[in-house]
C-alpha cells in the first residue's frame, strides 16, 4: 500500500513583523532606548498638561520633539527602510520565523537610520503646517497651535538635526562610505522637498493662479517622492552597495510619491478625520493642487473665472465648497485625477516588475498596493507581502 502524502502546511507571506518593528521604535520607552535624550527631565506627557511651561527651558525642545516623533502617523517611511534592508539580507517576510529573524538582524544602527527618515518627515510636517496655516495634524492641534509658531519652528529644526545625527553617530559601525551615501541621499531629499515647498509657496502668494497639470505634478515630484526614495535607498545601502538600484528606486519613488499626493488631494475632498479635519481646505488655502490645474484646464472661460473668484474672494462655507466641487466635477477634475493615479501606478508597477531579487520586487509591489489605496477603498492587505499564497515547502 502506498503511503498517503501529506502536504506541508503553507506559510503566509507577511510584513507584519516589520510593520510592528517600525511602530515599536516610536513607543516612548523604546525611542528613548534607541535615541537617549541628552537632557534630563520629564517627558511632555508627564507635566500634567502644562505644555512647554512645565519643562526645563533647555530640555523643552528635545522633550517636545520626542513627543511629536512618538505621536501619530503610520510610520510607513521607516517601515520601508527596514523592509528594504530585510529584502536584501533577511528572511524575506515569512511569517513563521520572520519576527525572530528580524529582531536579530535589525541592529540599532539600522533602526537609527529608519528613525532618521521619520525625523525628517516629522520636521517637514511641522514646518508645512505653519506655512499652510493648518490647525490639525493626526486629529490633534498642530504643534504651532499648541505651542506657538516660534517653538514649533525650533522643534522642526531640532528634528532635522536629530535626523542627520542618527546616521552620522554610527559611522564606525556603518562604515564611512555607507554613512556618507545615506547622508548624501538624506540631504538631497531635504533640499528637493524644500524646493517643492518653495514652489508651492511662491505660487500660493502669486496673483496669477493659473497652473498646468504638469506644473502641479512637478511640485508633487519634489515634495513627496524624495522621502520615499530616501527611505528605500537607505535600507538598501545599509545592506550593501546600492548603485545598481539607484535609478529604479528614483523612478519608483517618483511615480509612487506623485500618485500618493494626487490621492491625498482627492482625500481632502472627502474630509479626513485622521488628518486635517477640513474638507477641501487645500483649494481655499491657495495650494497648487493637480485638481485645481485640471479644473482650470477643463472649464470654459466663464466658469474658470468664477472658480478663480470663489477661491480669491470666497470664504470657507459649505455653499462655497459645494460650488467649487460642482465646477471641479464639471471640468472632470476628479475623474482625470484618478486616471493620473492609474498612469503613475502602472509606471511604478513596471519599475517594480524589473527589480531583483524577488524579495525586493515583492516589497515594491507591496508598497504600490498599500501606499496607493484608492480613496474609497478600505485597506485589507496592509500586512501582507502580496496576495496570500503558500511558499514552497522545504526539501526534506
Amino acid at each position: 500500500m502506498n503511503a498517503v502524502r501529506q502536504d506541508a502546511p503553507s506559510t503566509t507571506l507577511t510584513y507584519e513583523h516589520l510593520l510592528q518593528a517600525a511602530r515599536r521604535m516610536f513607543l516612548p520607552d523604546e525611542l528613548e532606548r534607541l535615541v537617549p535624550r541628552t537632557r534630563v527631565g520629564p517627558r511632555l506627557a508627564d507635566v500634567n498638561g502644562q505644555g512647554a511651561a512645565g519643562l526645563d527651558p533647555i530640555a523643552a525642545t528635545e522633550a517636545i520633539a520626542y513627543d511629536f516623533l512618538a505621536k501619530g502617523g503610520k510610520y510607513s517611511r521607516p517601515f520601508i527602510t527596514l523592509a528594504a534592508y530585510d529584502a536584501i539580507t533577511g528572511a524575506h517576510c515569512t511569517q513563521s520565523d520572520g519576527a525572530a529573524q528580524a529582531a536579530r538582524r535589525l541592529n540599532d544602527a539600522v533602526r537609527h537610520a529608519a528613525i532618521s527618515i521619520e525625523s525628517f518627515h516629522k520636521a517637514s510636517l511641522v514646518h508645512d503646517d505653519i506655512q499652510d496655516g493648518d490647525d490639525f495634524r493626526y486629529g490633534r492641534p498642530t504643534l504651532h497651535v499648541e505651542h506657538g509658531v516660534p517653538i514649533a519652528i525650533n522643534v522642526g529644526d531640532f528634528l532635522i538635526g536629530l535626523g542627520y545625527r542618527l546616521v552620522s553617530q554610527d559611522i564606525h559601525e556603518l562604515g564611512a562610505d555607507t554613512a556618507a551615501d545615506i547622508l548624501n541621499k538624506l540631504a538631497e531629499a531635504h533640499t528637493k522637498l524644500s524646493e517643492g515647498q518653495g514652489a508651492e509657496l511662491v505660487w500660493r502668494d502669486s496673483r496669477d493662479k493659473r497652473l498646468s497639470p504638469d506644473d502641479a505634478l512637478g511640485i508633487y515630484a519634489l515634495k513627496t517622492a524624495p522621502a520615499f526614495e530616501a527611505a528605500f535607498y537607505s535600507g538598501l545601502r545599509l545592506a550593501g552597495p546600492a548603485d545598481q538600484y539607484a535609478d529604479a528606486v528614483e523612478k519608483l519613488a517618483r511615480h509612487l510619491g506623485t500618485a500618493f499626493q494626487i490621492l491625498n488631494d482627492l482625500q481632502d475632498w472627502k474630509g479626513d478625520d485622521f488628518n486635517k479635519l477640513t474638507r477641501g481646505g487645500d483649494v481655499l488655502g491657495g495650494r497648487p493642487t493637480v485638481l485645481w490645474a485640471l479644473a482650470l484646464e477643463g472649464l470654459a472661460d466663464d466658469d474658470r473665472r468664477e472658480l478663480e473668484r470663489l477661491v480669491t474672494e470666497g470664504s470657507a462655507t459649505p455653499a462655497v465648497f459645494a460650488e467649487i466641487r460642482r465646477l471641479f466635477q464639471e471640468a472632470g477634475a476628479f475623474d482625470k485625477a484618478l486616471e493620473l493615479v492609474s498612469e503613475h501606478r502602472a509606471e511604478a508597477q513596471r519599475v517594480a516588475d524589473g527589480l531583483s531579487p524577488e524579495a525586493l520586487r515583492r516589497l515594491a509591489r507591496h508598497m504600490i498596493e498599500t501606499v496607493l489605496e484608492p480613496p474609497s477603498a478600505t485597506p485589507t492587505r496592509e500586512a501582507e507581502c502580496s496576495a496570500r499564497r503558500p511558499l514552497a515547502a522545504p526539501a526534506r
